[in-house]
């Protein structure tokens, strides 16, 4: 029997890694990565959810892959440079984004 797992994280929430110098908007999650958490199930299995997101650094933007527990919330306000933003999200007054109803090309 499987587990049924809740994302802790949003589509469009600013998150940053836990060690790393990023941040980005999420996207996407993947729950059907099969990867061990620390904390196995009763098969002895462990699942963690991964996020995509449009992620910065100091240097360059790009799309990122990340595990639910290496990541944690952005609190900055400050808005993600990533040219892939405006295709899927609008960007609200608040500084926060809100996936589209209608993508674009």
């Amino acid at each position: 029997m499987s587990k049924t797992r809740f994302a802790r994280y949003n589509i469009g929430q600013v998150i940053r890694h836990r060690l790393y110098a990023m941040r980005g908007v999420i996207f996407d999650v993947d729950t059907s990565f099969a990867g061990t958490d620390g904390d196995p199930t009763a098969d002895g299995m462990a699942t963690t959810l991964v996020y995509r997101l449009f992620a910065e650094d100091d240097e360059i933007p790009y799309v990122a892959c990340i595990a639910e527990n290496d990541l944690e919330p952005d609190d900055s306000g400050e808005p993600v440079s990533h040219p892939g933003i405006g295709a899927l999200f609008d960007v609200q007054e608040a500084g926060g984004y809100r996936q589209r109803r209608q993508l674009l090309n």
